[in-house]
């Protein structure tokens, strides 16, 4: 049986369950189901005397937040104060245990909540090399595998995503630089948001750049998102993005129960290609479903063109990489770019299976942002990116849905949320997204909340039969 956050809170307050013991029922799944699926990096090898604290501070003075006492997983490139490595998935930083939390991690354990572990992801957030490398593969851990059979696990926060559908854990965190938490929330059947540029701080993770990258929330339902997010987000110096944040308050739990009949909503197609027809079909069921609940859904277009977005990460990495390594000094051999790309060569038998041809590419780059190509190429994704908030203004729209993911939102910095949208009886995972205006990431849970609790669509995964 599944259980959501409002449910484990529920348990945990009732005196039902005691961290402890909530720990060690995923403890438990982990051991039975990740030899198949993959998915953990590390578990926590302080998880027990952090459980045992927690349960005595709920006695002695209950629930900090929701997530007291909830064990949470983060991806792989997220920082850790404590006995576990941050990685990235590459053997190359296997010596790195950080010499600070990130400030999310920071703010998960002030909420009381504890982290159980670090999940698998594909090396580098997805950008190590174009040379066949699959989906959730790392040279740490090797090959994340989809709960649902043999299907792709799909973008960089892999294991983040098997490890909630397949119930190894409540709730994970992953991160996004051009769909890296929608892409694999799809392909395993559970919701996720990549928030707004800026809510949260990304202070403490390895990046790829600082102009896209945004760690978010997943979880199998839309509540359970939203009660992280209530979590996570806020204000950190260190990160300037964070300070544009023109609001001072959220409550993301709470918009979830939000009317939505004055909502406007935009179905999203595109001038020069048609959707598949499975894509179709989501997409009239969702205009069946917001019709019940008395909002109505106006098709809006725009015409799909290609954002080089390759050549502006590549040039974006090296810096930033260098940049973070140097933050780290003395708790990793690695210094730089180059250093990772030299130890990859030295140990190319174990680092090497499909090549580095990114990390390469990018270290050629003169790390200063300043090539016209790039000065260009950043220039020309911007401008197409934002057609969508162009869009939703000319037709005073809140909301944008689809029936896949775009570049348009990562890259624009908008907020986009996906949600699971039809019957899982082939066993081929499909989810809507949803797109809003920056920092109106309570609009998006309101309408994704709506929709889930309209459709429920979601069944879970068969692990015995993988």
């Amino acid at each position: 049986m599944e259980y959501s956050l409002v449910e484990l809170r529920q348990m945990l307050d009732d005196g039902q369950i005691s961290c402890e013991e909530l720990a060690r029922f995923y403890i438990e799944r982990i051991r039975d189901y990740n030899p198949k699926l993959n998915a953990v990096a590390e578990i926590n090898p302080e998880w027990l005397s952090i459980a045992r604290h927690l349960d005595l501070e709920l006695k002695l003075s209950g629930p900090r937040s929701p997530l007291h006492g909830i064990p949470i997983v983060l991806k792989d490139n997220i920082n850790t104060f404590d006995k576990m490595r941050t990685t990235a998935g590459s053997l190359a930083l296997d010596d790195l245990y950080a010499n600070e939390d990130a400030f999310l991690v920071k703010k998960l354990r002030e909420a009381g909540a504890f982290i159980l572990g670090k999940a698998n992801l594909s090396e580098f957030a997805y950008f190590m090399s174009t040379d066949g490398m699959p989906s959730g593969y790392s040279s740490r851990k090797g090959q994340v595998k989809n709960p649902y059979g043999d299907l792709d696990p799909l973008g960089s926060s892999t294991g983040s995503a098997v490890m909630v559908a397949a119930h190894l854990i409540p709730v994970a965190i992953g991160s996004e630089t051009n769909g890296s938490l929608i892409a694999p929330a799809t392909n395993n059947s559970i919701c996720s948001i990549k928030p707004t540029l800026g809510l949260i701080s990304r202070s403490g993770m390895i990046p790829i750049t600082s102009t896209q990258d945004t760690a978010g929330p997943l979880g199998r339902t839309v509540k359970d998102c939203a009660i992280v997010l209530d979590q996570l987000w806020g204000r950190d110096e260190a990160d300037p993005a964070t300070l544009t944040n023109p609001y001072l308050e959220y409550r993301f739990l709470e918009a979830c129960e939000k009317d939505i009949t004055d909502v406007k909503i935009g179905v999203l197609r595109f001038s020069n290609f048609n959707y598949e027809p499975h894509e179709e079909a989501i997409l009239n069921d969702a205009k069946r479903v917001f019709a019940l609940l008395h909002v109505y859904c106006q098709d809006v277009t725009l015409e799909a063109k290609k954002m080089p977005n390759d050549i502006t990460l590549i040039h974006e990495f090296k810096g930033e990489l260098n940049k973070y390594l140097a933050t780290q000094k003395g708790r990793t051999k690695m210094t730089s770019l180059a250093d990772i790309i030299a130890y990859n060569k030295e140990h190319a038998e174990t680092c090497l299976k499909y090549g580095q041809s990114i990390l390469e590419a990018s270290e050629k780059t003169s790390g200063t942002l300043t090539e016209p190509e790039y000065l260009k190429a950043r220039l020309d994704i911007d401008v197409l990116a934002n057609e969508i908030n162009t869009l939703m203004d000319e037709h005073e729209l809140d909301v944008l849905l689809l029936p896949r993911r775009t570049s348009h939102a990562p890259i624009s910095g908008n907020p986009c949320i996906t949600v699971p949208a039809k019957s899982l009886l082939d066993l081929v995972p499909g989810n809507l997204c949803m797109i809003a205006k920056k920092w109106d990431d309570e609009t998006l849970f309101s309408v994704a909340y709506a929709y889930e609790q309209k459709t429920n669509y979601r069944v879970a995964p068969n692990i015995e039969d993988r």
